[in-house]
């Protein structure tokens, strides 16, 4: 009889985390789960798993968490809360790949698997975008691209020296789990009416479940080392017109150009940072909508049964539990 697959995950508690140990468990496997003193622990706590207290500020509690491990799920590492320290952003996000990369290697795990973002590929015309579209240098004008690039740019490195990685580059996550309200923020901004502007562009949605089963998938050996799982490919205004006409809410009535909507989002997040607030549409947010493009599918669907759920089916499965959990009202 087959041993049971052994998974560390780091990123757990959270949400695209919390995904990724369901579908683990569902497979048979015994799942481990990095935790940190300020974890939020309240949902996977109830699942079959084992904590083990590690961060990616501590290599050392890294490599003992991993020793034995068949793969190693990395879905978990730093971004930019706000977009107005670039050098910070990108020290503190290097650093801890490398951790990472470095611990898996010292521990001789056999699979590493990396989740960045589709956000960090280069921008193309006249066919979709797909995974060997690594742009040369670093994203100039986005904290948030240009530290993703990086920090792929580190799990590269980890590869030349030996390190069995695989990147995986999903659209924005929506879904059941999402407690911090990630990507979900937009359906809770229309619906509750505090979108005070918007901006036009293109954003890349998937099911969260969608992509956790390529994230188990992809623990196994793949003919390639880079996924983009984009899902849907929707206009801002598309997608805030659903979202009201399905949900109810209301349609933000000033549009920013994009120039008007980077510099609005920026003083609006050095605001609200000295308070650590929330703003309302975040600077990341923007960059990805008017940086965003269409992207192919289709190394994933090929090598790794991606099959993103319907839109409107996940789009109701987000707007579910956010309003089980009272972030937004019922359907009526």
């Amino acid at each position: 009889m087959r041993a049971p697959m052994r998974a560390l995950v780091i990123g757990g508690t959270g949400f695209l985390g919390l995904n990724i140990v369901d579908e683990l468990l569902a497979q048979g496997a015994e799942v481990r789960v990095t935790r940190r003193p300020q974890s939020i622990t309240m949902l996977v706590r109830r699942r079959a798993v084992t904590f083990v207290e590690a961060s990616l500020e501590e290599p050392e509690k890294l490599q003992r968490a991993m020793e034995g491990c068949d793969v190693v799920l990395l879905a978990g590492a730093p971004y930019p809360r706000y977009s107005i320290d670039l050098a910070a952003s990108l020290e503190e996000g290097v650093q801890c790949v490398r951790n990472a990369c470095n611990a898996a290697m010292a521990a001789s795990v056999p699979r590493f698997v990396y989740t960045s973002t589709i956000a960090t590929l280069d921008h193309v015309s006249g066919r979709l975008a797909c995974e060997d579209d690594i742009p040369p240098s670093m994203p100039q004008g986005s904290v948030y691209r240009a530290m993703k690039w990086a920090m792929e740019r580190e799990v590269d490195d980890a590869r030349r020296r030996g390190l069995d990685a695989v990147t995986l580059l999903p659209g924005g996550c929506i879904g059941p789990g999402d407690l911090r309200v990630g990507t979900a923020s937009i359906i809770v901004g229309v619906i509750r009416g505090m979108l005070p502007w918007w901006v036009d562009g293109t954003v890349n949605l998937v099911d969260v479940g969608d992509v956790a089963r390529v994230h188990v998938a992809a623990a196994a050996s793949t003919p390639h080392d880079r996924y983009a799982l984009a899902g849907h490919t929707v206009g801002v205004r598309a997608l805030l017109e659903k979202i009201a006409q399905r949900y109810g809410g209301e349609f933000p009535s000033v549009e920013l150009s994009a120039a008007e909507a980077r510099a609005r989002a920026l003083a609006e997040e050095m605001a609200a940072a000295p308070r650590r607030e929330r703003v309302p549409i975040p600077r990341e947010l923007v960059d990805m909508a008017t940086t965003g493009q269409a992207v192919s599918n289709a190394r994933a669907a090929a090598d790794l049964g991606f099959s993103p759920t319907p839109l409107d089916e996940a789009l109701d499965r987000a707007h579910a539990w956010l309003s089980r959990f009272s972030i937004v009202p019922k359907r009526g």
